[in-house]
């Protein structure tokens, strides 16, 4: 008999294919790892900023079906005014988001994805850092 848990893997966060030219990816980690449906969801986020970051932008952490319809509420948050970060954010600069706590939906299902997405509030232009994983 094999222990799965010492093989469990961490769940891999990729580019977020819904955008022509996929913006660049951050580092995400979840706590707990895989989500657990309807429990609290900790998820912490860090990257070295491609361009610049300036004031307006936000930062969206969503659970999305097979889809792309959102699952539950989206947590939006001024990426600007979190604890650490100073706009504008100079390209080459790392950054790190402050842990965001979240609520994962009452079902995970097979292809459900998690979006961290942190771009123009309008959805005119693609996001300046995006990242996506399924489960």
């Amino acid at each position: 008999m094999i222990n799965a848990v010492p093989h469990k893997r961490a769940t891999q966060f990729g580019p977020c294919t819904v955008y022509g030219v996929p913006p660049p990816v951050p580092t995400v980690t979840i706590n707990p790892d895989p989500p657990t449906a309807g429990a609290s969801l900790s998820i912490n986020v860090s990257a070295t900023a491609a361009s610049p970051i300036n004031q307006g932008v936000i930062i969206t952490v969503a659970f999305l079906d097979a889809n792309y319809n959102l699952l539950g509420t989206a947590s939006i948050q001024d990426f600007c005014s979190q604890a650490g970060i100073s706009c504008p954010v100079a390209a080459g600069a790392s950054f790190t988001v402050p842990t965001i706590t979240t609520t994962a939906p009452p079902t995970i299902n097979p292809g459900t994805i998690l979006g961290i997405n942190i771009g123009d509030p309008s959805g005119n232009t693609n996001p300046v850092q995006c990242a996506m994983a399924q489960f």
